[in-house]
């Protein structure tokens, strides 16, 4: 049997509470979290705000260092290393997994180009000259639905879903096997989040890619994932197929609350 693409192994990471002093109880993100991922699934993780989805998506991509657990990329481990406390995460891990944020604007340079955003990692991780690395760059926003009409244009030039087209072409710069998902169509309106969708689905079929999918949005998880992880209070609840996600076949009392009234949304 092959090895898992990702494996997160009892995964636990607590926040002290702020101010001056310390008097207030710790937070615990997340609790215990653990499963794995196979090349080419799409996974997702549901839960309201504050459930712990975006914790757990800082540390798998290695932003976060958890309290203890175990996170393994590709056979990498990355557990414990945080890049903000100056500790050196393992290069080649980000040339496997790649993370699509919620807010593009926040997590593009605004003064680079487009172009130069997407070819920034193909001369920085791929070594391509330049000249070859703008002609990439140029191919990869043709594929995400942007092409040379925005190539010049800086972020703020853009509007909300050219901004998320920009950041998926990012990510794809460096061909990773597993995409990190964090609310990525959480702040678009629903014709703009369809559209990007159709992109998500149609480059996993192209490219086998992973997703590890955050959102507090059933409608989207079902379109998109194999299976789902539902989280609460930092813990996973529940876990299932997409397909398994419906009132009747769920278990737990949460995410039957979560399922009640869900929009329906539909790609396509």
């Amino acid at each position: 049997m092959s090895e898992a693409l990702l494996q997160v192994e009892s995964v636990t990471k607590t926040f002290r509470a702020g101010g001056w002093p310390r008097r207030g109880a710790p937070t615990v993100a997340v609790d215990r979290v653990g499963f794995t991922m196979a090349a080419g699934e799409s996974l997702g993780v549901v839960g309201e705000s504050g459930s712990g989805k975006s914790t757990l998506a800082g540390v798998i991509c290695g932003l976060v260092r958890p309290d203890s657990g175990r996170v393994r990329i590709a056979g990498r481990d990355i557990a414990g290393r945080d890049v903000h406390a100056g500790r050196r995460v393992d290069p080649g891990m980000w040339r496997t997994v790649q993370m699509v944020f919620q807010d593009p604007y926040t997590s593009l340079n605004p003064y680079m180009t487009i172009e130069e955003i997407v070819a920034e990692p193909l001369r920085l991780w791929r070594r391509l000259p330049r000249a070859e690395a703008r002609k990439r760059a140029a191919e990869i926003l043709d594929r995400v639905g942007l092409g040379s009409r925005v190539a010049a244009r800086r972020p703020a030039g853009l509007s909300g879903g050219q901004r998320q087209r920009a950041s998926i072409a990012r990510a794809l710069a460096v061909s990773p096997e597993l995409m990190v998902l964090d609310e990525s169509v959480s702040a678009l309106d629903v014709s703009v989040q369809a559209q990007i969708l159709q992109l998500l689905l149609d480059l996993k079929r192209e490219e086998n890619l992973a997703y590890l999918l955050i959102s507090h949005d059933i409608s989207v998880i079902r379109l998109v994932c194999d299976r789902v992880l539902v989280m609460n209070k930092g813990a996973v609840v529940e876990e299932c197929t997409a397909d398994g996600l419906t009132e009747d076949a769920v278990q737990h009392p949460y995410t039957r609350r979560l399922l009640a009234a869900v929009p329906v949304l539909s790609v396509g």
